[in-house]
């Protein structure tokens, strides 16, 4: 099981779209025939970290539904039920901040 050393430098943009959108060393060796040490390493050598979306407080996943309105697009989900939602949010109005990677979408508070 010989995987072959593959200059990565070509793919720098891609591996940073890809880390950014929250793709592991693993899944980026596969698409880049490589091994999940080198993309490391190269990553380390670029400067290319991972951003942790949840910066500040816990994380509370729930489906999500987006609806197109006359106003842009709605996200219908049932968070506003969840214990962390209630503790973390409820009542919260400072300004969001969206982060948008491939599956997920978080929101965040301003600080």
């Amino acid at each position: 099981m010989g995987t072959r050393r593959v200059a990565l430098k070509p793919h720098a943009e891609k591996i940073r779209r890809w880390v950014d959108e929250g793709r592991g060393d693993d899944w980026i060796a596969q698409e880049l025939n490589t091994t999940p040490s080198s993309v490391q390493s190269f990553r380390s050598r670029n400067s290319i970290y991972r951003r942790d979306p949840v910066r500040r407080g816990q994380l509370s996943e729930h489906k999500a539904v987006l609806d197109e309105t006359d106003d842009g697009v709605l996200i219908r989900t049932d968070a506003q039920n969840s214990e962390i939602f209630e503790r973390e949010w409820r009542g919260y109005t400072g300004e969001l901040q969206i982060v948008i990677t491939q599956d997920r979408i978080y929101l965040e508070k301003v600080h």
